[in-house]
């Protein structure tokens, strides 16, 4: 029954963060301009890039007969209209290249004249003609028929095949599997701060202290990650049904297909992702007492998510290597990296679902810790609360309500040793850098490797500690 009403209370909360941020200004304002952009950029390239292109050609002098319409067939070849002008002396061409009238200016149909530079895309094409008019020229002295030069030089029809990493997958496929990539930590990333900056306001605004008066602080925090992810789903659903709608219009756009089983997947994997990574920031948003603040605090979950996206993205062209699958089954990379590893037809059928359950346990894990940190520092005010205060005090047997927690002085043995510390990591991080880089045989995947490292355990050591050890003592 608790658990019942526990949902209920979540689900409640939810709603009024769709409410309450479906109605503001700011996200109204920012859907729009989202829907906007995304149409902007199918539309705009494709209306531009599918304008009838233009070329204007002077000729003058000695014109090889057919010239003039070999170079209106060879500009229709190529999807561009020659409009053709002809000048009884050499000295009115030069003059109509000067001011723009023409593009170049054929001489005797063997000089070709610009204004300044060449334009590769109109060489081409008046070059190519004059070359199939001389071709057919000799072919004539010689006595070849049109028809027998038509056999000789017709050409040899191509297939394209264009490879990707992985057998029986298309680039086009690869290409899709990145760029979902990218949009998923775009999306993540972007909804999970607003959760995270949600926590924070109402914790400024002391709005939270008259919430926790009627909800439960786990039920809070998880009703504030559904509102917010619902929307955000919502906000997703709209941009992509402009950018369906948007293609349809333009209609010349090359897009990749995507398998439905994909898409599908991929929903799924935004859904845990989102929920994995707004916990852990509304969870850590709460260690601040203002919006400075909290950036710092959610920098290891930054830094976690930069380098889950990097694994990600690296192994997309070896999806059967056994880093992919590692990657594919650790909670953080896992929303990531196997939506990747399905779009390249990579995992067994039993992959996805295992992957799927140790995100949901993990979640489910999370929600009950980031509950109770979320509960032992939503109320503390003054400097941000270090995570291992939130942690001590979130062991101790909790009140109906909680209470703030109050920071002491800083310790100057702790802030020693928090010197230490990082200076150890840091050493740690070079010599990982560097054998890495040597077992790779790669300085860059190195240094990454050592860089990434150093960001991500600094960054959480320094959220532990809170910037140098600072005791604390509830009120």
């Amino acid at each position: 029954m608790n658990g019942m009403n526990g949902l209920r209370q979540a689900w409640l909360v939810a709603v009024r963060e769709m409410r309450e941020r479906a109605r503001s200004r700011a996200f109204l304002a920012s859907l729009v301009m989202i829907v906007a952009v995304v149409a902007a950029m199918i539309v705009l390239p494709a209306v531009l890039l599918g304008r009838d292109r233009s070329v204007d050609v002077g000729l003058s002098g000695a014109t090889p007969a057919g010239l003039p319409a070999t170079i209106e067939v060879q500009a229709s070849a190529v999807g561009t209209t020659a409009r053709l002008h002809t000048y009884a002396t050499r000295a009115e061409g030069e003059d109509a290249v000067r001011h723009g009238t023409v593009d170049v200016l054929v001489v005797d149909g063997r000089t070709l004249e610009w204004p300044r530079s060449v334009d590769q895309r109109v060489e081409a094409v008046v070059s190519g003609a004059i070359q199939v008019v001389a071709i057919r020229d000799r072919a004539a002295a010689e006595g070849i028929s049109p028809r027998q030069l038509g056999d000789l030089v017709a050409p040899v029809p191509l297939t394209n095949v264009e490879l990707s990493s992985v057998a029986g997958r298309t680039s086009g496929d690869q290409t899709a599997t990145l760029v979902m990539t990218g949009l998923l930590v775009v999306i993540i990333s972007s909804y999970g701060g607003l959760v995270l900056t949600g926590v924070v306001e109402e914790k400024t605004s002391r709005v939270v202290e008259v919430l926790l008066a009627r909800i439960p602080p786990r039920s809070l925090l998880a009703g504030k990650v559904m509102g917010i992810g619902l929307l955000g789903l919502a906000q997703v659903a709209v941009t992509a049904v402009a950018a369906l709608a948007a293609v349809t219009a333009v209609g010349s756009l090359d897009v990749p297909a995507i398998r439905g089983t994909v898409i599908a997947w991929l929903v799924v994997w935004f859904v845990l992702g989102y929920a994995l990574y707004a916990t852990l920031f509304g969870a850590l948003g709460a260690l601040a007492s203002r919006p400075e603040d909290a950036q710092s605090a959610v920098a290891p979950m930054s830094a976690l998510m930069v380098a889950s996206y990097l694994a990600a993205f690296a192994m997309v062209a070896q999806p059967d290597s056994v880093a992919a699958r590692a990657i594919s089954f650790f909670p953080s990379t896992a929303p990531l990296a196997m939506p990747g590893r399905i779009a390249m037809g990579s995992p067994a059928w039993w992959e996805p679902l295992l992957a799927l359950a140790i995100t949901v346990a993990s979640i489910a894990a999370l929600v009950r810790l980031g509950g109770r940190l979320y509960a032992a520092a939503i109320l503390h005010g003054g400097p941000a609360l270090s995570l291992r205060a939130a942690w001590h005090a979130a062991k101790e047997s909790q009140p109906a309500h909680p209470r703030p927690i109050r920071r002491n002085t800083v310790n100057p043995a702790e802030t020693t040793r928090y010197r230490v510390t990082v200076t150890i990591l840091m050493l740690v991080g070079v010599v990982l850098g560097v054998g890495v880089g040597a077992a790779t045989s790669d300085v860059i995947v190195g240094v990454i490797a050592g860089a990434g490292f150093i960001a991500l355990t600094v960054q959480a050591f320094k959220l532990w500690t809170g910037h140098g050890g600072a005791t604390v003592t509830r009120t």
